[in-house]
């Protein structure tokens, strides 16, 4: 293992829903005029369903993230479309420790009258890279402890460091 590839991407929210919704409306107009009568050409309607699959593939694929050589101890903060990394590769700080902690936070939706006002606790996972024992130099956040716990433990073996778990706030 000589590289930790870290993707922030939620398909359920946001621009990767809607992209998500485009695909749906492209393949409802692709097949529109196999179920119903229909004034619009199939040149047109061709168009109209293709643009939308691909416009909606490429919001769907893209996300943000970090990847980690071990071997080169580079870093790259990069964008993902369709696959393709953009992003520059820096030097990495000699990391010293490797800290997973929990916090537990309430949250609450403004009501706007359109999207449900949704309120409950979350609970983020961090898992923290230090390179003194101060302040963390990276961070990354994730859903699931059980997750937080493998990729912490993947970091602390690629750079052969201590890794400490910090029990969950209460």
């Amino acid at each position: 293992m000589s590289q930790f590839d870290f993707k922030k991407r939620n398909l359920l929210s946001g621009p990767h829903l809607l992209g998500s919704l485009m695909i749906l409306t492209g393949v409802f107009a692709l097949i529109s005029p196999m179920l119903m009568e229909s004034g619009s050409s199939l040149e047109k309607t061709l168009i109209v369903g293709v643009g939308a699959v691909v416009i909606g593939l490429a919001i769907v694929s893209s996300y943000s993230g970090t990847l980690i050589y071990f071997s080169g101890n580079k870093i790259k903060h990069y964008t993902s479309i369709f696959g393709y990394k953009i992003g520059e590769w820096v030097e990495l700080p000699s990391i010293a420790t490797v800290t997973l902690t929990s916090t537990k936070y309430s949250t609450t939706n403004t009501s706007n009258g359109i999207s449900p006002t949704l309120s409950g606790e979350i609970t983020d996972h961090k898992v923290l890279l230090y390179a003194n024992r101060t302040k963390p130099v990276f961070s990354f956040v994730y859903p699931k402890r059980s997750i937080a716990i493998d990729a912490a433990k993947r970091l602390a073996s690629g750079f052969g460091v201590e890794l400490v778990v910090r029990q969950p706030e209460e």
